[in-house]
């Protein structure tokens, strides 16, 4: 059985033998440059830079006046509110403790 396992062991590790390098094309390392130097040279328009910080800058001020807007609603019902209980009375006077 340690024959069997020892031999198929060892005709993995002499399969290696056999195996050349790889071998790259001549002008690889120029294309990689190419391909590259080409990259950097893509850039964005000073028009799109600025549309895109005009459509940031204008979402952000449409969200603050939308929380202020809300913010102003909730403070008015609370006040419409807090003048309808004392208008009927409706204010708690009870005394007891509750805890």
């Amino acid at each position: 059985m340690k024959t069997e396992n020892e031999n198929w062991a060892n005709e993995i590790i002499n399969s290696f033998d056999g195996i050349k390098s790889a071998e790259p094309s001549p002008f690889l390392y120029t294309k990689i440059l190419n391909k590259v130097s080409s990259r950097i040279k893509e850039r964005t328009s000073i028009k799109a830079v600025w549309i895109a910080a005009a459509s940031f800058t204008l979402l952000i001020v449409v969200n603050f006046a939308l929380i202020k807007k809300e913010t102003a609603k909730t403070i008015n019902e609370k006040q419409s509110l807090e003048q309808l209980a004392n208008h009927y009375q409706l204010i708690n006077t009870n005394t007891l403790n509750y805890n």
